[in-house]
């Protein structure tokens, strides 16, 4: 689960940034290098993880290229959020990253209501994905078909009251607005209909794992040539693909992020 927040803009002109400043929250998915100074073994810092970007850098980031909140800052004409505890001295901030492969939600980090006093106005949450697709489970576990659809249940449930507490908290709290990303059904529908998407591997990790496709890349061993043909990059995270579509939707499109795109939000 991630959460986005859009500090609140007065004007829009096409010269400058859309937003001032981008801030993320979030776990893995999110992540562009808290990780590599933890001491923690979920680690993002090492080929072949980067090897789509910036020139094969490996940054910390847990795909091949750019997160979902990569795409959203270039869309919105920010640089990308740097992590936070990779800050060194002082510097114009235009967002800051707080992502950590394998957190939890502190009360601290998830309470809207102290979002809000810091000047949080612009707020979007993404849904817990289709968590049964994952290679992690799908390889483990019993199932019909692609998924293990008793895990996308129990996300679902989540999914839906998140739903209605981003309305309430969209009613109460005043001059703000939450926004809901449905990436489950997006990251559903690519995994059933992967062609839709220009898929041809929606199951199987582009790099090569531990756990036999189940857990995270081996380092330097060189993954498939055909990324942006896969759904997945290792055995929990997907591809910079699958994430820049779930970016351009939620910036432009109509469905995916409601009640409003990106674009919408920061023009009002």
């Amino acid at each position: 689960m991630i959460i986005v927040l859009l500090m609140y803009v007065e004007s829009v002109k096409s010269e400058i940034p859309l937003a001032p400043a981008l801030y993320v929250f979030g776990d893995s998915i999110f992540d562009s290098g808290n990780n590599n100074v933890l001491p923690t073994l979920a680690k993002a810092d090492f080929k072949p993880y980067g090897s789509n970007f910036d020139g094969g850098r490996a940054t910390g980031r847990f795909t091949n290229g750019k997160t979902v909140a990569d795409f959203i800052a270039e869309f919105l004409g920010l640089p990308f959020s740097p992590p936070y505890l990779s800050l060194r001295g002082s510097l114009k901030l235009t967002g800051l990253n707080y992502a950590s492969g394998s957190c939890g939600i502190l009360p601290y980090t998830g309470n809207f209501i102290r979002l809000y006093r810091l000047g949080a106005r612009k707020i979007i949450m993404f849904e817990i994905g289709p968590i049964g697709c994952i290679p992690s489970f799908t390889k483990k576990l019993r199932h019909n078909g692609r998924c293990n659809e008793e895990y996308n249940a129990l996300a679902v449930i989540f999914n839906n009251q998140l739903s209605e507490m981003l309305k309430n908290l969209t009613s109460t709290l005043q001059g703000s607005v939450f926004i809901l990303g449905h990436g489950h059904w997006l990251g559903y529908d690519a995994i059933i209909n992967p062609s839709t998407y220009g898929l041809m591997d929606p199951a199987s990790p582009c790099c090569i794992t531990w756990g036999n496709g189940t857990s995270a890349c081996i380092p330097e061993l060189v993954p498939c040539r055909d990324a942006d043909k896969h759904y997945f990059w290792d055995g929990y995270h997907l591809t910079e693909t699958i994430y820049s579509v779930i970016a351009t939707k939620c910036f432009n499109g109509t469905s995916l992020c409601i009640p409003k795109n990106i674009r919408e939000l920061v023009e009002d």
